[in-house]
């Protein structure tokens, strides 16, 4: 966006506590509320999320980006929470709820850029929760019969990280590590970076 050049090498976040929603009715579905996801653009294992939805008529989807605070706090876990995924810091600290890591001419830093983005706590909390509206006049509707799937394809678009609301330049901010302001601006600005 400011024609910054950058290269990425690490580009990983957590998602969970789906709903699907039906605006027409004002329903909201809670969807998979005890799974948490690592998407990792490594991996392309981890790109799909299988949810089991209840049968209705949706055109819109919300998630949380990021671990809730219950689960930060509850020390090292398995599956996609576990530490060898690289995302834990510590109890205190919690997870890094969205990791971007890469390389730019422009940094300060030694041509590293690093944005490891991590709080849970009110004053410091990062969690996100955008709502994604369906394209214009399309539901996704949720059959009851046995073994039939319905596919939603969202997508990630990394250049997100760097602006709307805030302005994010790798010349002047390479490096994020630690909770604060500076974190809060750059998941406000990846929690627009999804679309459907």
């Amino acid at each position: 966006f400011w024609k910054e050049e950058y290269s990425v090498s690490a580009f990983k976040f957590y998602v969970c506590k789906f709903d699907l929603i039906n605006t027409d009715s004002n329903r909201v579905y809670h969807v998979n509320s005890d799974k948490y996801f690592l998407v990792d653009a490594a991996d392309s294992t981890t790109w799909a999320v299988k949810l089991l939805a209840t049968p209705f008529k949706y055109n819109r989807i919300s998630f949380l980006i990021g671990v809730d605070s219950a689960r930060n706090v509850s020390g090292e876990q398995t599956g996609a929470l576990d530490p060898a995924n690289g995302m834990f810091r510590s109890r205190s600290e919690g997870y890094v709820m969205a990791k971007l890591e890469g390389s730019s001419p422009l940094s300060a830093a030694g041509n590293k850029i690093q944005y490891h983005i991590a709080g849970f706590l009110r004053d410091s909390s990062v969690l996100r929760k955008p709502t994604l509206l369906f394209p214009f006049g399309q539901y996704l509707t949720i059959d009851s019969l046995p073994g039939k799937k319905s596919i939603i394809n969202i997508n990630a678009d990394v250049n997100d990280w760097f602006f709307n609301p805030h302005q994010i330049k790798i010349a002047t901010r390479p490096t994020c590590t630690t909770q604060g302001l500076l974190a809060k601006d750059i998941s406000e600005n990846y929690s627009k970076m999804f679309s459907v």
